[in-house]
């Protein structure tokens, strides 16, 4: 049983991962904390629903498709909106996610309707399946794959390529970047694509869990956020973690202490946390030299 709820919460909490990931990408690069993730994410897979229903590609044709558009939205999204931001005060830059949250939110309503709609599992024909005598729903087990997969590349793009080690540097401190000559530009866009491609991905493998509509990204948005000041802004391992710990913690909170209840008493744990380590659990604390 309680191995069960801990698969259950480690998929879950894959899924808030992956949002955790789109939002830190572009918090730590631009400083910018993107509350309009959730709705970009929605967008997307109403775009990848559309395409699927249309042309009737497979779950999977439409995959890479999408992940191109969302990047180029991403892109789109921080030369258009965030740009002419920089140098502004932060505040500015957050009130606009804010406002684009709400124009996207009501574009897809205009466009796809508020009803829910029903999207297509990739493994909708594969049945459980026991994984060290512990049963497994197909699903579970896709989300768990696929955000370590996610992570894995992510990691590898910022690590070992010029692009993904100029963003790093740009989002370190954008005055040396510039005298390096990184065009910190380029560098912001291609964080805003990343967490564009983490977003859409989040999408896809929720949309067949929860059905497809309008409003369904706005609480893995929260648990994004909270996911990883839980645990700790400072890479992109420890926001994964962090997402699956919450994950799991509320599955089992779930189980054995209140169904109702669950998500509160998940919230009250990270406020302790944050109590207790400001920084998130595996976060570091930050010195400046003055």
């Amino acid at each position: 049983m309680i191995a069960e709820l801990i698969i259950g919460g480690l998929a879950s909490g894959s899924l808030y991962a992956l949002i955790a990931i789109a939002i830190v990408l572009v918090l730590q690069a631009t400083d910018i904390p993107n509350f309009a993730q959730g709705e970009m994410s929605m967008f997307s897979t109403f775009v990848a629903y559309t395409i699927l229903n249309r042309y009737g590609l497979s779950w999977w044709g439409v995959l890479p498709l999408t992940l191109v558009l969302a990047a180029i939205q991403g892109v789109i999204v921080q030369q258009v909106v965030i740009r002419p931001l920089l140098g502004a005060p932060v505040l500015n830059a957050v009130i606009a996610t804010l406002g684009l949250n709400i124009a996207l939110h009501s574009l897809a309503a205009m466009i796809w309707g508020a009803q829910t709609h029903v999207m297509q599992s990739p493994l909708a024909d594969v049945p459980n399946f026991k994984f060290f005598g512990v049963n497994v729903a197909p699903d579970s087990a896709l989300s768990i794959v696929v955000s370590v997969a996610m992570i894995l590349i992510f990691t590898l793009v910022l690590r070992h390529t010029r692009a993904g080690i100029a963003l790093r540097a740009a989002s370190q401190n954008q005055a040396v970047a510039k005298l390096m000559g990184i065009p910190i530009n380029r560098a912001f866009a291609m964080a805003w694509a990343m967490g564009a491609v983490a977003g859409a991905v989040a999408g896809l493998l929720v949309a067949p869990i929860v059905f497809l509509d309008v409003n369904m990204m706005s609480p893995l948005l929260i648990k994004g956020f909270a996911g990883a000041v839980l645990g700790g802004l400072g890479s992109l391992g420890s926001v994964f973690v962090g997402g699956l710990m919450l994950g799991v913690i509320e599955n089992l909170m779930s189980a054995y202490i209140s169904a109702s209840f669950s998500e509160a008493l998940s919230f009250l744990l990270i406020i302790f946390v944050l109590i207790v380590a400001p920084s998130g659990i595996f976060g570091r604390v930050k010195t400046k030299k003055v």
